[in-house]
């Protein structure tokens, strides 16, 4: 059974010895209390324009914002490997659920905030999830249920677009690394070449090409752009290096 604020606040005040009573200011501890509880205005938010404009206002500067430091020259400048090539995804995903658990936390009540990183801390430290997206795409859609839950489905729509449109743009561009190993290291320039020119037929982008100092191997990191699955990079990359006696691995 729920209790409505100023109840709750009276039961309060009514515990506390009476010095405190004579010290506290009853308006403003009652807008304290007021604002921990959650005020949902289930399909009636779309009246409200002001808190509309506000909320893609803060969502563009937010993503602005996170550009700034996902494309930072440092970063630009950086080795390319397959955990710094999904980073970017990961700075507007995770830049994204933090100010839209902020503004509702302003404009709706405190607990959210405690529910949505209270979850997001089981999911990310009790599941089964190892890729870093998947984990952040979990907590999005969890914040997304909670808002439905919590009588703010506008909130929740606005923010599943916005988030959808995020994952679209990042998903345009994707990395992956092709590992090649030779017992004596003869065959890697063939084989470094081999990968290069299929890189250049199908339209990928070399990030970066690495060789070990310490055994006969090299890791190439390449970038695509467009649909395409891991079965069919690998059926293009087998025809050009299983001809060459050397071993790979394909990683994304």
């Amino acid at each position: 059974m729920k209790m409505h604020a100023r109840t709750v606040f009276t039961l309060l005040i009514s515990l506390l010895p009476a010095p405190a009573l004579a010290q506290a200011d009853p308006l403003s501890a009652m807008d304290q209390m007021a604002n921990l509880f959650i005020e949902g205005n289930g399909w009636d938010e779309w009246q409200d324009k002001a808190e509309l404009f506000a909320f893609l206002v803060d969502a563009i500067v937010t993503l602005a914002l996170a550009a700034l430091i996902a494309h930072h020259p440092v970063r630009r400048r950086a080795p390319v490997t397959l955990a710094s090539a999904a980073m970017p995804r990961l700075f507007y995903l995770y830049a994204l659920v933090g100010m839209a658990v902020g503004f509702l936390v302003v404009n709706h009540g405190y607990v959210i905030g405690f529910v949505v990183f209270g979850i997001g801390a089981l999911l990310r430290f009790r599941s089964n999830l190892d890729d870093p997206v998947d984990t952040v795409e979990m907590i999005l859609v969890t914040a997304l249920g909670l808002c439905v839950g919590m009588d703010l489905p506008v909130m929740a729509i606005l923010i599943g677009i916005i988030a959808w449109a995020v994952i679209l743009v990042a998903a345009r561009e994707s990395h992956f690394q092709v590992t090649i190993r030779d017992e004596d290291g003869s065959n890697l320039d063939a084989a470094v070449a081999a990968v290069e020119s299929e890189a250049v037929e199908r339209g990928w982008t070399i990030a970066r090409v690495h060789r070990s100092h310490v055994k006969p191997s090299v890791e190439i990191v390449l970038k695509k752009t467009g649909a395409i699955d891991e079965a069919e990079i690998e059926g293009r990359l087998a025809s050009s290096l299983n001809v060459l006696p050397v071993a790979w691995r394909l990683d994304n």
